[in-house]
């Protein structure tokens, strides 16, 4: 390893030091030569880009180990070493415990250093310990090993700077780090410092808008800088002195064994602000960078980094009429994160037709909130998840979040689509509304999610619009509840159609155990050939809708508290066979599912196809609270396994059963007959049922004031 160190994608783990136990003395005499292997970690792996995982260290000729015990001795590395395994020759340590020190136990001092070139590491110093460990003549440089031995790992870690200057610096000769007390490590001791320096060589031609990567040796003690405290920077170039005052919203260390990554844009350094590309921000948790216009939006992708997470605020409504928006972070690995912050502001006429994932985000890793989206085209025209926020939202190991979001529009493609997302894996959906036409010629089709895939959490949202689709597994809010789903406190309205099967006004198909809907009501009118429903299409683990099959199955699934109060649900079949049912609140179900208090509205129509109604045995009755121990009761025709909850008593509203079911008046505005969201929409809905209330009421009032 030595100075001129390398480095590779990779993560080293370290923490403070702990004292434990040991090992037999050394057979060996006083003044013996032996060999020692030592070894860097296995899963370390050679790669060009080190800013994703963490650092990698390599063995090098030269490299030499102390060993510390009751004695202490040096060893020296051997030839035939490779990049992650070595051994060492040196004399006999006797004791009990040791620590095994790379290079030596000698004091360093980071404060200042010196890079020669842009973006070069071989400055780069790696200093390490295993202390009080039980053994020395096989070891790793890991956490892990270190603490199966009884002790710890102390290791240095690395500070980078990734700066953008304006485009008229071209020569940077120093980068200086500083606090207004001393609060950095100036080495792997005790003692503090208020300045790190890294002096550069040899940077003299960076072309417009080409980063200046700085690296630096940070301690093995992790500094912390404590929120709001103000940090400066300050870059001295050939034309003049760049500085730039930063603070952080928490305590932020400066981890040892890892690399910590600043960046700051060219807009961000005091004298040269650039309005024409955003106006105004850093692309910082603390300064975001600000979007007034269609220009500053185009940025947006230029300015996103890979493993790294940028800062967007909206500061005025967008009108995107005449842009072909191309979806942002839309290609793998999509690591792309983002903040994108709308303010309340509105985005209109967006219009993607991206080639994979069309809609403003291709894949949101991160998060996007208080937005409006008005007026939105998506058109997806090969079979890629498609929607008007994004394609998806989170993929897996990068999750997204999507809260308060209002989008109105329209989705076209060929499989996988929804209203606010084409699919979700690992993502939360939270206070989002959607006024929107779906339309597919696939199935997998949804008002907020096609597919669910993952860990998705969806709620307070809502659909008011159409999903048409020709195949199956469609829904008001997921139509393909793939992976773990919750949904809650969501509400439906509009048409919900399938040209086939597995149609539900809130889900289409619930296919994973344990995944669960409560809370919700749908107003939507539901169609599909069988397995439709005024809440979920089917619920059986995938299975087909027999009633051997559904009384086998127990997935778990929770349908709870729900209503539906669809203006219908109807069979589009055309043949005279008879097929499987479709219900009130699911389609089909196992019987052991968790089926409690669901409401239909009463007199809502419920239309067989005429293979059923010839058949019998498929009409609305109601039914009783179903668990694992207390399996639903089905109907009694060949393929009835629907469930269709309780009819509400004439009169009621569907406000007061939300009420009644205990539904949270912190999340609903319980004030007309139609419960709707707080700061949020309402079905604008003329609730027929609560008319029928209304007119009792005023027609007794008639006849107490004639009397």
């Amino acid at each position: 390893m030595k100075n001129g160190i390398r480095l590779f994608i990779a993560l080293a783990v370290l923490s403070t030091a702990a004292v434990s136990c040991a090992r037999e003395p050394l057979a060996p005499q006083e003044g013996d030569q032996i060999t020692i292997h030592a070894r860097f970690p296995g899963d370390m792996t050679r790669g060009a880009d080190i800013t994703e995982t963490g650092i990698s260290w390599t063995w090098d000729a030269g490299d030499i180990l102390t060993i510390v015990g009751d004695n202490t001795e040096t060893y020296n590395i051997k030839e035939g070493y490779n990049t992650k395994q070595a051994d060492f020759t040196g004399n006999v340590v006797y004791g009990n415990n040791f620590t095994i020190a790379y290079p030596s136990l000698d004091a360093v001092n980071w404060t200042s250093q010196t890079q020669d070139g842009n973006n070069n590491a071989n400055h780069l110093r790696y200093v390490a310990a295993l202390e009080n460990v039980d053994d020395y003549t096989s070891f790793v440089f890991s956490q892990a090993w270190a603490q199966n031995h009884g002790g710890t790992l102390r290791q240095t870690g690395v500070m980078k700077y990734h700066f953008i200057f304006p485009d008229d610096v071209t020569n940077v000769s120093s980068i200086v780090l500083s606090a207004p007390s001393a609060l950095f490590y100036a080495g792997n001791g005790d003692a503090l410092t208020d300045k790190l320096t890294l002096n550069l060589e040899n940077v003299s031609s960076l072309t417009a808008g080409q980063p200046l990567v700085g690296w630096i040796t940070t301690s093995w003690n992790e500094a912390v800088v404590p929120a709001s405290t103000a940090l400066t920077v300050t870059v001295k170039t050939a034309e003049k002195d760049y500085v730039r005052d930063l603070t952080f919203v928490t305590d932020t260390p400066i981890k040892s064994g890892k690399v910590n990554t600043l960046s700051l844009a060219a807009s961000a350094w005091s004298g040269e602000p650039q309005p024409e590309r955003y106006a105004g921000g850093s692309g910082t948790a603390t300064d975001p960078w600000i979007i007034t216009n269609v220009e500053h939006m185009g940025h947006i992708a230029e300015d996103l980094v890979s493993g790294e997470t940028r800062y967007f605020k909206l500061g005025a409504d967008i009108d995107m009429t005449g842009i072909a928006w191309e979806s942002l972070n839309a290609a793998a690995p999509y690591d792309k994160a983002i903040d994108f912050n709308g303010d309340g502001y509105i985005i209109s006429n967006l219009s993607s037709s991206s080639e994979t994932y069309p809609g403003l985000f291709g894949v949101l890793y991160g998060k996007c909130y208080d937005l409006v989206i008005e007026d939105a085209t998506i058109v997806a025209a090969t079979n890629t998840g498609a929607g008007i926020l994004g394609g998806y939202c989170g993929t897996t190991g990068k999750p997204g979040e999507a809260a308060n979001i209002s989008v109105i529009g329209t989705v076209d493609g060929i499989s996988t689509v929804g209203g606010l997302f084409g699919s979700s894996k690992e993502g939360t959906i939270t206070n989002c509304s959607v006024e929107a036409d779906v339309y597919t010629t696939g199935g997998n089709a949804g008002g907020v999610v096609g597919i669910a895939n993952g860990d998705v959490t969806i709620t307070a949202c809502s659909f008011e619009g159409s999903v048409i689709a020709s195949g199956n597994s469609v829904g008001g809010i997921v139509g393909n509840a793939a992976a773990y789903v919750v949904i809650s406190d969501c509400w439906t309205a509009g048409e919900i159609e399938s040209g086939t099967q597995i149609v539900g006004g809130i889900v289409g198909d619930i296919k994973t155990e344990n995944s669960g809907v409560y809370n919700c009501f749908s107003g939507a009118s539901v169609t599909g050939q069988f397995y439709a429903g005024g809440i979920v299409g089917r619920a059986n683990l995938n299975q087909k809708g027999t009633k051997a099959n559904n009384s086998a199955a127990d997935p778990k699934n929770h349908i709870e508290k729900c209503i539906a109060w669809n203006e219908f649900i109807a069979s589009n079949a055309t043949d005279e066979s008879e097929h499987y049912s479709n219900g009130a609140i699911i389609g089909t179900t196992a019987y052991k599912n968790y089926l409690v208090d669901c409401f239909r509205m009463p007199g809502l129509e419920l239309i067989n196809c005429a293979g059923n109604v010839a058949a019998g045995g498929y009409e609305l009755f109601d039914q009783e609270n179903a668990d694992p121990e207390h399996p639903m009761v089905p109907g009694s025709g060949a393929y009835n396994c629907a469930y269709n909850g309780k009819a509400a008593g004439v009169g009621a509203s569907l406000a007061s059963i939300a009420q009644s079911l205990g539904w949270s008046s912190e999340i609903w505005d319980f004030s007309g007959s139609i419960p709707g969201h707080k700061n949020g929409r309402t079905w604008e809905h003329e609730d027929e049922n609560q008319d029928v209330d209304a007119q009792l009421v005023d027609f007794d009032e008639n006849i107490l004031e004639v009397e």
